[in-house]
């Protein structure tokens, strides 16, 4: 039997194919750059050909590499996963990629509840992007927002976005209605969000109104700190802002609470849901989600 390449060039090649940069490959396997294209090259000389396009800024796969990656992808995860089954340490550890607006806004306020609960599992985060490619390596789930979730993963909703206005204490004066606002004032929208404005105008039954002036954010925080500044009336989601008692920071001006197809979903591989920490962590969440939505029912 033809022996393999090393294991750890393997990795390097999933790692490089999933990040597309050697920089943030070699961050996440805790390599050097040198060391990590001494793997990349022990791979393409065993193949006999170049997996990787050498671009300005980043790789990419030639025919030959997404090929390979296609093929080789499912048995070093169902390799992952079989170790995991069997290691103690990984019974206790859960890596979830989140945003970091949900994460400040819903799951940090709760998760003491979680730690109190389940002190032997550690619980860490990822903040940084890409979280699907890193499903099954770095992390054992992600929270992701989207309309919908499609393909082999394991997709569950969350919560569902409903859209409101936010504004500084004081910005609006007393008594004054939602159309005179959207007829005077600045709204803030984000970016990522083109229809929570159409939606919003329908569901506060201002469809016949134009905005005075729209200001457009490609940050949720930037958002936010530009309604706390007294920039104009921002159009929000529900779990992308926290309202802090006693401090004053922002209000919600007209209680509203209009439908949009936006949700956060939490994913991951099929088969992980057999990690006793991953299962713990998972129905915690939807426990917290269940309860919320009793809480508003009531």
């Amino acid at each position: 039997m033809r022996r393999l390449p090393p294991m750890g060039a393997l990795e390097a090649f999933l790692v490089v194919a999933q990040n597309r940069t050697l920089a943030a490959a070699s961050t996440e396997l805790n390599l050097s750059v040198s060391a990590l294209s001494r793997r990349i090259q022990a791979i393409e000389t065993y193949v006999g050909r170049p997996l990787f396009e050498r671009l300005h800024h980043e790789l990419r796969l030639t025919s030959e590499g997404e090929w390979l990656l296609d093929q080789v992808r499912p048995s070093f995860e169902a390799l992952a996963q079989a170790l995991g089954d069997l290691s103690q340490a990984d019974a206790h550890n859960v890596t979830l990629g989140v945003p970091p607006s949900f994460a400040s806004a819903w799951l940090f306020p709760r998760l003491a509840r979680f730690k109190a609960a389940h002190p032997e599992i550690d619980v860490s985060f990822d903040s940084s992007g890409a979280p699907f490619s890193k499903l099954g390596s770095s992390l054992d789930a992600v929270i992701v927002f989207a309309e919908d979730v499609a393909g082999e993963f394991y997709a569950r909703e969350v919560r569902k976005q409903a859209a409101f206005a936010i504004c500084a204490p004081g910005y609006l004066k007393a008594g004054e209605d939602v159309r005179t606002m959207v007829q005077t004032r600045t709204l803030l929208l984000h970016d990522g969000l083109p229809k929570v404005l159409p939606l919003w105008l329908a569901g506060m039954g201002l469809s016949d109104v134009t905005p005075r002036n729209v200001e457009h954010y490609d940050s949720g925080p930037m958002l936010l700190a530009a309604a706390e500044s007294g920039l104009g009336v921002a159009l929000t989601l529900g779990d992308t802002v926290r309202f802090y008692p006693g401090e004053g920071r922002l209000e919600q001006p007209y209680g509203e609470g209009v439908p949009t197809p936006y949700s956060y979903y939490f994913v991951c591989k099929k088969s992980a849901l057999r990690g006793r920490a991953l299962r713990r962590f998972h129905d915690w969440i939807f426990a917290e989600a269940s309860s919320d939505g009793q809480a508003i029912a009531a």
